[in-house]
């Protein structure tokens, strides 16, 4: 099959969506399609501070940019929409050019090239729409819903990647949909990856890794840390891997008396891995998310995790086989309670990342995701 991926998010710019395609296409190359990524051109890339691999340039499918994506703020997060005065006439000749077999989108809900996408899509192609997000009800879903529902409503197959986000999508876009979750590399996502040397002098290590977006909680795992330091004292640290537009406000919220034990890491990309494995426990006292990457990540790694109990968390890891969910999002005590719970249990820890690991491989590995994919293409196809 020719495989088009259309997409607001890849490299370089990081996140979910963009692991979550580049892992789509990679695997499903593999497997004798020809993928084609198409993507929007970055104004101004965000700095990663491990620069040395970038996974786009050794990818083996091809990678087309068109039009220019721009950043807002949206559902509590950054957003990227890609843009283009001419947009509609070119996705048109660029897939008749290309005779696509599937034109494959993700977050088809954006204004911008992707919602363009099925329109202008040909009736020789199957069109197949990926969600990654929770909703939050507000006034522009209330007023553009209808807009959006419009070009959804083109597409032959609607997937979510768990079941977590049917229920914020139903009130407006009243569709049948087809769960097939986030995959993960687990070869590079793996407990042998190599932990980093100036994090081995046998403190206990706690990791946070996320955008400094509001709703994924680094105010409240700065708080629970703050907790834990007065139980612990200086044997334990926090490690924070990510950045955003917010990130002077979150390291305002250090005290001074704890600012040697929070690594701030800056954004990391491919060495992902080994912040995982040199941390004792993974942390993320997210408050909303579709299925939780950075949950699946640590546990390929071999990691255990306190996650907060929301649904998207609650269809990926397991409460006391994985780690501990705390409830709620918000609460710093009870996230500072289960982290020193596992961090004085050693025994507890290696279980939980075991279960981890063998759920992560057994359930979640792009070989099995990529597998599910093509046969939702071809029952399309015979529908």
């Amino acid at each position: 099959m020719r495989i088009a991926i259309v997409t607001d998010y890849y490299y370089p710019q990081l996140g979910g969506i963009t692991e979550h395609v580049h892992g789509q296409a990679t695997h499903l190359q593999a497997r004798g399609h020809e993928v084609t990524v198409i993507t929007g051109n970055l104004f101004r890339p965000p700095p990663v501070v491990d620069p040395g691999y970038r996974p786009e340039q050794h990818a083996p499918f091809e990678v087309l940019r068109v039009g220019q994506a721009v950043r807002l703020y949206g559902n509590a997060s950054q957003t990227l929409h890609t843009v283009d005065f001419r947009m509609l006439h070119r996705l048109k000749k660029l897939f008749r050019d290309r005779r696509f077999d599937v034109i494959h989108t993700h977050a088809p809900y954006n204004p911008g090239m992707v919602m363009l996408a099925p329109i202008a899509a040909p009736d020789s192609a199957i069109t197949v729409g990926t969600f990654h997000s929770v909703f939050a009800p507000g006034p522009l879903l209330d007023a553009f819903g209808w807009l959006l529902r419009a070009s959804i409503k083109r597409l032959d197959g609607k997937v979510v990647v768990s079941e977590a986000c049917i229920g914020s999508l139903t009130p407006y876009f009243p569709f049948e949909y087809t769960v097939i979750p986030n995959g993960i590399d687990e070869r590079h996502f793996s407990p042998d990856a190599d932990p980093l040397e100036h994090l081995a002098d046998g403190k206990k290590t706690i990791l946070f890794l996320g955008r400094f977006d509001p709703r994924n909680g680094l105010g409240t795992m700065i708080e629970a840390f703050r907790h834990v330091r007065r139980e612990w004292g200086a044997d334990v640290r926090l490690v924070v891997v990510g950045d955003g537009p917010l990130r002077s406000f979150y390291r305002s919220r250090v005290p001074a008396a704890l600012e040697r034990d929070v690594v701030w890491a800056g954004r990391v990309n491919w060495e992902r891995p080994r912040y995982y494995t040199s941390a004792d426990v993974h942390c993320t006292p997210c408050n909303r998310a579709s299925f939780g990457m950075v949950l699946l990540e640590a546990m390929s790694c071999g990691r255990p995790v306190v996650a907060s109990r929301i649904s998207g968390f609650q269809l990926v890891m397991e409460h006391g086989k994985h780690g501990l969910m705390v409830s709620p999002a918000d609460n710093a005590s009870r996230f500072a309670e289960g982290l020193m719970y596992l961090l004085d249990r050693p025994a507890e820890r290696a279980r939980m990342g075991r279960e981890g690991r063998k759920t992560a491989v057994s359930t979640y590995a792009w070989s099995r995701v990529a597998e599910q994919l093509e046969q939702h293409y071809l029952e399309l196809m015979r529908g």
